[in-house]
């Protein structure tokens, strides 16, 4: 069995969106967050206007083919796990789905040989944005070439977790970054520049959410 089926992949922050949602307007519409936390609980954000805000909290049961929400009511989907970035939900009266990110995407494409060297060479090339501020964020991972358009080629969310450590779970949306180009990535582009070289992370757990690879660095800042 594919560990994408898993009750573990279900972890970590989702864009939770109805079916018709409009995507080509994404971040200007009304829209939810879940996080998913291993010890069985979830949060909820809403997402108006430019804020976002926890509106309930909760625990889940997700094994694989159904996933249960318990917080002011108890709601149950049906999951179809349409890829690794978009999961469909069923429920009695109405679809939802969960997305890594809000992208309308059939299959991931493959990079150009030239722009997977150069972010190969140039990590930084690929910049982080994140939109909200505190924990369970969803932040984008967008690569800048030097000439043409801007392309988002990711999407990650970070868990703290005690003794410095850190769970940083990617979701690639295309194909052609190689596992140890993402760890440079994370370490180079947000750890160093996104976030300023913070003094209170150690070890970094990266888990590539299409193939379930993991790689694991110590960070250290160095002066």
């Amino acid at each position: 069995m594919s560990s994408r089926f898993l009750p573990e992949a279900i972890r970590g922050v989702w864009f939770y969106v109805p079916e018709d949602f409009d995507m080509e307007r994404g971040h200007e519409r009304t829209r939810q967050q879940l996080a998913f936390r291993l010890d069985g609980g979830f949060t909820r954000y809403q997402i108006k206007n430019d804020s976002r805000r926890a509106i309930e909290t909760g625990d889940y049961t997700y094994d694989g083919n159904f996933l249960i929400l318990r917080g002011r009511n108890t709601d149950t989907f049906r999951v179809r796990q349409k890829n690794h970035w978009r999961w469909d939900l069923e429920g009695k009266k109405k679809e939802q789905r969960l997305l890594r990110a809000l992208v309308d995407l059939d299959t991931p494409e493959e990079l150009s040989a030239s722009a997977a060297r150069d972010i190969r060479i140039l990590p930084l090339r690929v910049q982080i944005q994140g939109r909200y501020k505190g924990e369970d964020t969803i932040f984008e991972a967008i690569y800048k070439p030097a000439e043409g358009e801007s392309r988002l080629v990711g999407s990650f969310f970070v868990e703290e977790h005690p003794g410095q450590k850190r769970w940083v779970g990617i979701t690639p949306l295309v194909q052609g970054i190689e596992p140890a180009t993402w760890e440079r990535i994370i370490e180079d582009s947000f750890l160093d520049l996104f976030l300023g070289k913070p003094d209170d992370v150690g070890v970094v757990t990266l888990r590539l959410l299409d193939s379930a690879e993991s790689r694991v660095f110590n960070y250290k800042v160095s002066g």
